[in-house]
């Protein structure tokens, strides 16, 4: 079995496009490696890529790269030491060091998640409105549709409708939504609202997702530009959890 750490040994850090644009669908890069596991299934390193990997509480896309009448089909993407690896299946040929790909992005999933994602930052300004007080996220899911945060301290009952209500006045406010980049020191001016600032990672640049007048939170997730792309949000519901709550919710295309 093949390790990540061997996959990108010596490879420089991946150009992570997705993050600079997260409505790239298709773009062009080179292939620097490429490492077969078994049958036609392998691991493949590009230069730069649209394809954001398992993490930050999102699954991993999906979609093909594409090469002289080669075509490799995307199952998961995965990031280690700031590389991203792609993985897959390959089939008409075969992938050499250099070799020019096109990247097709499966954008009808991704914007499902990109959807749900910004959806899970309005539940966590609904939850801390609706409450009265902050919390402090533990866990948190952003798939195809659904998701769940999960907060730290004692369940103060189920207010799923009124959760809901306060999350649909935002979705429907067009409220633009925008990435900034802080440095470590800056961070604790720049955020509000946000319930994730006790297990983050220690950096010298954080990425702030910002959702204009109700939260800026620290994010390195694929987020619609506007609030009303959202859709409906439906909680489905407010649970106790062992140390705390977790609140699940879809968004609907109506």
């Amino acid at each position: 079995m093949v390790s990540l750490a061997e996959v990108v040994a010596g490879l420089p850090e991946t150009r992570k496009l997705y993050l600079e644009d997260s409505y790239k669908k298709e773009a062009e890069s080179y292939v620097l490696r490429w490492i077969k596991e078994t049958g036609r299934k392998g691991y493949l390193v590009v230069k730069e890529t649209i394809m954001h990997p398992k993490s930050g509480a999102q699954p991993s896309d999906r979609g093909v790269l594409e090469s002289d009448g080669t075509t490799f089909t995307v199952s998961k993407v995965m990031e280690y030491d700031s590389v991203i690896v792609h993985y897959g299946e390959i089939s008409g040929g075969d992938f050499k060091e250099g070799m020019d790909v096109r990247m097709h992005l499966d954008w009808e999933r991704r914007y499902k998640i990109m959807r749900t994602h910004t959806a899970g930052h309005i539940v966590d300004y609904a939850v801390v409105t609706v409450y009265g007080r902050p919390f402090q996220s533990q866990s948190a899911t952003h798939d195809v549709g659904h998701g769940f945060q999960e907060y730290l301290g004692k369940y103060l009952g189920d207010l799923k409708e009124r959760i809901e209500d306060v999350a649909n006045e935002v979705a429907v406010s067009n409220r633009p939504v925008f990435a900034e980049y802080v440095s470590a020191h800056e961070l604790g001016k720049k955020v509000f609202g946000a319930p994730n600032l006790g297990r983050l990672p220690r950096l010298d640049v954080y990425r702030i997702i910002v959702i204009e007048g109700i939260n800026a939170i620290p994010c390195g997730g694929t987020h619609v530009k506007n609030t009303s792309e959202v859709g409906r949000i439906k909680i489905e519901s407010v649970e106790q959890v062992s140390n705390g709550f977790r609140v699940s919710y879809r968004v609907l295309d109506s």
